[in-house]
Order: structure tokens, then sequence, then C-alpha cells
């Protein structure tokens, strides 16, 4: 009797306690973006324009505290679980009209460092959402529907 009822709360716990894990994967991958939209950030200041999107890893490194920054908490075997947007790469921050709604890097399927593209290589892996940092500075979890129109051309 006490085995089955135990069994029946932890069917019913265990859920609950998968989401919460998953919840707090996604606002630590938040605080990893944030880091590196950060670390952007001061890139920008030093040199006038955003890293180059074909080693934008190695240009951000020395403004990282740790390398660590780099790993996706919900896909650690990737080298990198993210992705530099590669159209702005390069680019002054001034030039970019809408930096509020420009992703500048995002969760990525590729898992190697230094990957850039034009969203092509989202991973839908928080909630079947995607974590995005914009050129603005700020970050968002998206679901996937929304996430997918943040790399359509604006109009």
């Amino acid at each position: 009797m006490v085995l089955a009822l135990g069994t029946i709360v932890a069917a019913i716990l265990l859920p609950v306690f998968n989401q919460a894990r998953e919840k707090a994967r996604t606002a630590q991958c938040l605080t990893h973006l944030k880091q590196l939209a950060l670390a952007t950030a001061q890139y920008a200041a030093d040199y006038g324009t955003l890293p180059p999107a074909r080693y934008w890893t190695v240009a951000l490194s020395p403004y990282l505290a740790s390398p660590s920054v780099f790993l996706c908490p919900s896909a650690r075997q990737l080298e990198c679980g993210y992705a530099f947007y590669q159209p702005v790469g390069g680019r002054q921050l001034k030039s970019i009209q809408q930096p509020s709604t420009t992703p500048l890097l995002f969760d990525s399927s590729r898992g190697l460092r230094n990957h850039a593209d034009k969203g092509e290589s989202i991973a839908f892996r928080h909630s079947n959402g995607a974590c995005i940092a914009f050129v603005d500075g700020h970050v968002r979890r998206l679901p996937a529907a929304k996430a997918t129109k943040v790399f359509l051309p604006k109009q």
C-alpha cells in the first residue's frame, strides 16, 4: 500500500521536477547569452564594430570571465551552444536600423565555436523554444514559431 502510494506520488512529481529543471537551464542559458551580448557591446566600444562573424568566439573571449558561457546548459555535449547572426558581423552598431529586433546570438544546433549563419541552425531546445540575444543587448526565450520569424527579412 505504502509502496503504491509512493509510486503514485513519484509519478505525479517527476514531470514537475523535470519542468523546474528545464526552467533553470533556460534561465542559465539566458544568462550566458546576456554575458555574451555584454561582451559584444564591450568589443564594439573598443573596436567600433561588432566582431567579425567568422571568429566571434575568439574576439569575445578576452571580455569573458570564463569560457563556460559558450555552453548552453541544455546542450553541454556541444563545443559551443550558440551561433552568431552572420549579417551583423563586422558592422557598426549605428548602421543597424532595428537593434531591438535584430538577432545577435542564438541557440544553435551546429555546436562549433565561431559558427555563424542567418538562423538556419537555430535549435529549439528550451521547451520547444530558443533563447536569442538581440543587438540592443536584451535576451529572450521565444517559442519556435516566433523565434523563426526573428530571422525573416524586415519589411
